[in-house]
């Protein structure tokens, strides 16, 4: 079956690769007025958003990625890495009533991205496929979100079922599973390892001063 670049490029047979170039920085650096509401399910080894204004908490980045899914010819920017919340239903069973939060950690933002990605593997929750519906649940076996069928693939039931812009085609296939390297997930996040690593260095060293200190008067108690 024939990708999103090979339709898009049928599309667009007059455009140089000057303009085109052009027009894609344009996409990765414009914001745009709507944002997108499509969490479709992925594998790969992230999260990813297409809209700054997705993002609860957010630190800039300026890194390139060799896996670009959605243009091969050209390395993939990752304008920065944060914490999304996503207001999400439980279960179909009770027809979407039952309604939490979830929280992604370390989500990158992709602008040049067609949608947002949502990897359960990554959440923790095991997972149950029918052909109508995806369902995630906790160690618990509690309902944590489901899925959909939609454009090819399978889209989180977002709360109240927010409208905003997608650019996803029904009858297209999509590639929207995104995997980094193990040394861009360094560079990308290393800032925020490292700062948790200094934490847990004081922690620890906090911690062993309080042991000495109990030790000594513990000392002391046996002197007397």
């Amino acid at each position: 079956m024939r990708t999103h670049d090979e339709f898009t490029q049928d599309l667009e047979p007059l455009e140089t690769d000057a303009f085109a170039n052009d027009r894609r920085k344009k996409a990765r650096t414009t914001p745009t007025p709507r944002l997108c509401y499509d969490w479709m399910i992925v594998s790969g080894n992230c999260h990813y958003a297409r809209d700054r204004g997705a993002f609860r908490t957010y630190r800039p980045v300026a890194q390139l990625i060799k896996n670009n899914i959605f243009n091969p010819q050209q390395e993939l920017a990752v304008a920065g890495v944060g914490t999304v919340e996503l207001q999400v239903c439980r279960t179909s069973k009770d027809g979407g009533r039952s309604v939490h939060t979830i929280v992604l950690e370390d989500v990158l933002h992709i602008p040049e991205a067609v949608c947002n990605g949502f990897n359960p593997l990554l959440y923790g929750s095991s997972m149950s496929c029918t052909m109508e519906v995806w369902e995630g649940a906790d160690r618990y076996g509690e309902p944590v979100w489901f899925a959909v069928p939609f454009a090819g693939g399978t889209r989180l039931v977002l709360a109240g079922e927010p409208r905003g812009e997608s650019e996803l085609i029904q009858g297209m296939y999509y590639t929207l599973s995104l995997s980094i390297t193990p040394q861009e997930r360094r560079e990308i996040l290393g800032r925020r390892l490292n700062d948790i690593f200094v934490m847990c260095l004081k922690n620890s060293d906090s911690e062993g001063e309080l042991v000495n200190s109990d030790r000594r008067e513990s000392d002391r108690d046996v002197f007397i």
